[in-house]
């Protein structure tokens, strides 16, 4: 038996035995790859990485591997290898049915997304996809299940009814039965119920994340313990200088079913937007540790429905025709110039106070919100983390808000969100350097999900099935 001598400093012990001891599983073997830290923000030249049994067992330099038919060598020549990526704001059992889960899913790991956080669906339906793309029936990414979506109104298959403060405990307690340890919920919970819920996760030490209720005001809900907040969600009209009156506004709309003031009052907060306050509020969220999720990516392109390049966008052709003939009729509606323009106005509102936030030390991760009208499933990740750096975020700040924070988040940090020993063998080998431009993030050579390695090819190939079904959809 011939023996490999690779150029890294050392190798746990244990990836040897283990080597030997487990024949039957292949061992990847990645020579020459230049590690991306996603901890540290730095670059680990000339490395060799070796994952086995869906594990990384080594990250060093020097070490010996045995030669047989159970090894598989990767020369990476170069190339830079990262964790794989999450998106922390997906809805993927709550759309469309044409958005099934052999296209979808499969579009995410061609990505390079290996972790997803479901923000609301049927339950059951998405505990059955995750078992199967945890037991490898089913290319997908991991599932974290934060559904059913808590809300106000009638309760169905994806949605539970919170219409009073008992209804929001008994939720509650029977989603924590059946084993969720995050719960997501809608804007339209009422604030007695609102807090009920929150007291009634905290004494079941359960997460709940989401929008912000429009009964409650963002300051409010990060002392409740809300975990994070998605989309932004009333952080404008918070930092308005005249909130009470501007939310009275928007309340009596509400109640009339009235949805024009929404306008009215959202350009009445950018005009009132007061740079003092919003600090202060900052860094009340910042020591609350509320995290934020704010999917710009959806913001900018509503922004841009009047944008010809979204219809001929090649990522298209993985989206079912069906939705995008839904696509196309939405793009009408939001393009009209008087929706059009205030939508250009709020998004550009909020790179600059993504910025502040990031500044005032709130925490953030990367999530899609989709997918929503021209927001795809994995690619849009990647327009995300370009939008972050847009608004100020340095791309190594960018890239660990899709491994770093998500993982820290969860308190997984043990398993995902760095490429280290004993870690989740869910990897991207990339052609170029991320940190250098987070763009270089779509330049996917290779991934690895749950130690199982798709190389270009195969991902090509993957693309061209999902573009397959979706052309019948």
């Amino acid at each position: 038996m011939r023996i490999f001598l690779l150029t890294f400093l050392c190798l746990n012990s244990c990836t040897w035995a283990q080597s030997k001891a487990e024949p039957s599983g292949q061992t990847l073997v990645f020579t020459n790859v230049n590690v991306v830290d996603t901890r540290a923000g730095r670059i680990l030249p000339g490395m060799t990485v070796v994952v086995r049994s869906g594990r990384i067992q080594g990250v060093a330099r020097v070490g010996l591997i045995a030669e047989n038919h159970n090894v598989r060598m990767i020369n990476a020549a170069g190339e830079y290898v990262m964790p794989g990526l999450w998106d922390m704001d997906v809805r993927t059992a709550s759309t469309a049915a044409a958005w099934d889960e052999h296209i979808i899913y499969p579009l995410y790991v061609a990505n390079g997304v290996t972790g997803v956080r479901d923000m609301g669906g049927d339950p059951d339906l998405l505990d059955q996809r995750s078992q199967r793309v945890e037991d490898g029936t089913l290319p997908g990414p991991h599932i974290l299940v934060a559904g059913p979506i808590l809300s106000g109104g009638k309760s169905n298959t994806q949605a539970v009814a919170l219409n009073n403060p008992t209804e929001a405990r008994e939720a509650v307690a029977k989603l924590k039965e059946h084993g969720m340890n995050l719960l997501t919920m809608r804007s339209d919970i009422s604030r007695d119920s609102y807090y009920a819920l929150a007291d009634e996760a905290a004494r079941l030490k359960i997460q709940f994340a989401g929008p912000v209720p429009d009964s409650i005001t963002v300051a409010e809900a990060s002392a409740a313990g809300q975990r994070s907040i998605e989309r932004l969600s009333g952080i404008l009209l918070a930092c308005s200088s005249k909130e009470d009156a501007l939310r009275q506004q928007g309340s009596q709309a509400l109640a009339n079913q009235d949805v024009r003031p929404h306008a009215i009052v959202t350009t009445l907060a950018m005009a009132t937007y007061d740079p003092e306050k919003a600090w202060n509020l900052f860094v009340q969220l910042a020591n609350n540790n509320t995290w934020q999720v704010p999917a710009l990516v959806w913001s900018q392109t509503m922004a841009s429905m009047d944008n010809t390049n979204l219809t001929v966008d090649p990522g298209l052709k993985y989206v079912p025709i069906s939705v995008r003939r839904e696509w196309e009729l939405k793009k009408r509606v939001r393009a009209l110039p008087e929706v059009l323009e205030l939508a250009k106005k709020e998004s550009a509102r909020e790179l600059e106070m993504v910025n502040s936030m990031r500044r005032a030390g709130i925490q953030f991760m990367a999530g899609s919100d989709g997918p929503e009208p021209y927001v795809l499933p994995g690619f849009s990740l990647h327009t995300e983390l370009e939008w972050l750096v847009k608004s100020g975020f340095s791309p190594t700040q960018a890239l660990q808000s899709a491994t770093f924070n998500p993982a820290l988040f969860l308190a997984k940090l043990d398993k995902f969100g760095v490429l280290e020993t004993g870690h989740a063998a869910d990897l991207v080998l990339l052609e170029a350097n991320p940190l250098e431009d987070i763009r270089n993030t779509r330049k996917i050579a290779a991934v690895v999900k749950a130690g199982k390695y798709y190389s270009r090819q195969e991902l090509d190939k993957m693309l061209a099935r999902v573009a397959e079904a979706a052309r019948s959809k």
